[in-house]
């Protein structure tokens, strides 16, 4: 299973991905703006990571509520890891970083 940290990194380059498409623009100021322009919990591969505890849990009302929360465990301080290096320039030094600019 993977970490928060990993978590984020993911979501970074997906973000910076849409933003070289032209899907999500440079001047997205947090995360919570993202979701103007895209679904952005599913960033990092989310989904499919609720699917792979899903599948380890109990096939239960419990088990799934228990998949759920675990997501969230992992899924929120990636999120607002996330949010934090949009809000610090993140998208414009990830951009320098790639010549995008």
């Amino acid at each position: 299973m993977m970490t928060s940290s990993e978590l984020a990194e993911r979501m970074k380059a997906e973000i910076l991905a849409d933003v070289e498409k032209g899907i999500v623009p440079a001047s997205v100021s947090s995360f919570s703006e993202l979701h103007e322009y895209v679904d952005a919990n599913l960033y990092g591969g989310t989904e499919a990571l609720l699917e792979e505890l899903d599948s380890e849990a109990p096939d239960t009302d419990e088990g799934h509520s228990g998949a759920l929360a675990a997501l969230c465990d992992l899924a929120n301080p990636a999120m607002n890891a996330v949010d934090a290096w949009i809000r610090s320039g993140g998208i414009a030094a990830g951009q320098a970083a790639k010549g995008m600019q």
